[in-house]
């Protein structure tokens, strides 16, 4: 059985097994046997010797007590008692497990040794295994989950490999509000059978993920994750968060998931030439997701910015620069077009500062323009769909007694109009529209707002983290040949 089988018994199991299962709310064997029996349509069975049922449904005492085929088991057992549990799963033909225990390789050396005894113990049973010390994994396209303690999560483009349980956590957490959804997820642990690497290969060609990130303190195989890196990101964009890079931040990874950091020795180059976006920043792991999902690969890196207020606009020229971007500069055709629908008060270059005065049709004159590759929208909530514009249709403007839900009736609709005219002109130019915007949460419960994240085309709060995530957008099209470099 190859690596890619032996992974699709991981995330697409038949039957499931939870070695350690327990009636206690809190314990990785009860929260994990829950999620299996109410998530999904498989076989699941509840292992421990002591009682009879576990959370109402049938248990046995061992895995050979089972009367049918275990594809899967998770193993939430004290880390004394894994090598037994671990020679159950060799008897009875399982294919793949999880290891949630900790007091391993993370440890120190005889936790090493405990370590490397298991493992001998999977490998004469042909088991592949996540962990140990992992928090869970899901794959939300066959409901299978066993990673506890998450926010709902929805089906979505995006697969993400931690090296971390806990940082996997937040960044979900943080997904979870941005509406961003996911295919597959796995905490990895100690690695101490399958490693970084071999997830990476399996989401490469995994037809739901069509972003990969991850968060690594330490690679086991760095010439095969650069080679398997450089195949991937032809197809699809691979994002990691690399830390332990410092000396002390080596150590505390050693301490954490025993990984093998050392110094810096993956450096932005070799990253670059495999074309792997590397971000320093946790958020930038789902900004960058974000935007290459939802935005064309620009052609080069002239920016025009749009904004109601010249500090937003002094903001994202900063940022610019500091990210190795340019700002455009407009022609007069341009300049002429801007001024026929802005009023008297605009910059009169870029940033376009409109002074409050934002029109929707200024967009497209940006967008015609041969020396502006893609666009950065500063400002207010309704920034984005512009204002002038619905101001001279809007209910109120015929009819003052109008009641304030025609009104926001109005509004939205007109928002939605703008909305799919941008999608459609982006998908024309081919150049990406990007939105820096503050959104309430009330505003998120909008129509516009909800075709916004459906569309992968969520609004990021700062200007800053919009012009970061454009920056590493250019990089990757240039990886892929079709920016100016």
């Amino acid at each position: 059985m190859n690596l890619i089988q032996h992974l699709d018994y991981l995330f697409n199991p038949r039957s499931a097994a939870v070695i350690g299962a327990s009636n206690i709310p809190g314990k990785w064997g009860c929260d994990i046997l829950n999620l299996l029996l109410t998530r999904g349509q498989r076989q699941v069975y509840p292992i421990n010797k002591n009682r009879p049922e576990v959370l109402g449904v049938k248990a046995y005492p061992g895995l050979s007590d089972v009367p049918g085929p275990v594809d899967f088991a998770v193993i939430t057992v004290a880390s004394e008692a894994l090598p037994a549990a671990m020679e159950d799963c060799a008897r009875k033909g399982v294919k793949t497990a999880l290891i949630i225990s900790g007091g391993f390789a993370e440890t120190g050396t005889e936790g090493s040794k405990a370590e490397r005894k298991v493992l001998e113990i999977a490998r004469r049973g042909g088991i592949r295994f996540i962990g140990p010390n992992c928090a869970g994994h899901f794959n939300t396209f066959a409901q299978l989950f066993t990673a506890p303690y998450l926010p709902p999560m929805n089906q979505g483009p995006v697969s993400f490999i931690t090296q971390s349980g806990n940082l996997g956590l937040v960044v979900l957490a943080m997904a979870h509000e941005m509406g961003l959804g996911f295919s597959k997820y796995i905490s990895s642990g100690n690695e101490a059978d399958l490693h970084f690497e071999d997830y990476l290969e399996y989401l490469g060609q995994d037809e739901t993920t069509k972003v990969i990130i991850g968060y690594v303190e330490g690679l086991r195989e760095g010439r095969r994750f650069l080679n398997l890196a450089r195949e991937i990101t032809k197809k699809k964009p691979v994002v990691i968060m690399k830390v332990g890079c410092s000396d002390c931040g080596a150590q505390a990874a050693r301490s954490h998931t025993a990984a093998l950091s050392g110094s810096d020795e993956f450096s932005d180059a070799a990253f670059r030439q495999a074309g792997v976006i590397r971000v320093d920043e946790v958020s930038d792991l789902l900004d960058v997701a974000l935007i290459m999902l939802g935005q064309p690969l620009p052609r080069g890196k002239k920016v025009a910015v749009l904004t109601v207020g010249g500090g937003l606009g002094v903001i994202a020229a900063d940022a610019l620069k500091k990210h190795g971007l340019e700002l455009s500069e407009l022609s007069p055709a341009t300049l002429k077009k801007l001024g026929s629908v802005l009023s008297g008060r605009w910059s009169r270059g870029n940033p376009v500062d409109t002074s409050g005065d934002i029109s929707y049709p200024c967009l497209l004159p940006l967008l015609e323009d041969k020396n502006v590759d893609a666009v950065v929208i500063s400002g207010p909530i309704w920034t984005p769909f512009g204002f002038a514009g619905l101001m001279s249709t809007a209910p109120w403007e015929r009819d003052y007694t109008v009641s304030p839900d025609e009104i926001l009736r109005g509004i939205e609709e007109e928002y939605v109009r703008n909305l799919e005219v941008t999608m459609e002109l982006m998908k024309k130019f081919q150049k990406p529209i990007v939105y820096s915007v503050w959104v309430s949460d009330e505003v998120k419960s909008r129509i516009v707002y909800q075709k916004m994240a459906q569309n992968h085309l969520i609004p990021y709060l700062t200007p800053e983290r919009a012009v970061r995530a454009l920056a590493r957008l250019v990089e990757y099209s240039e990886y892929r040949g079709i920016a100016r470099r």
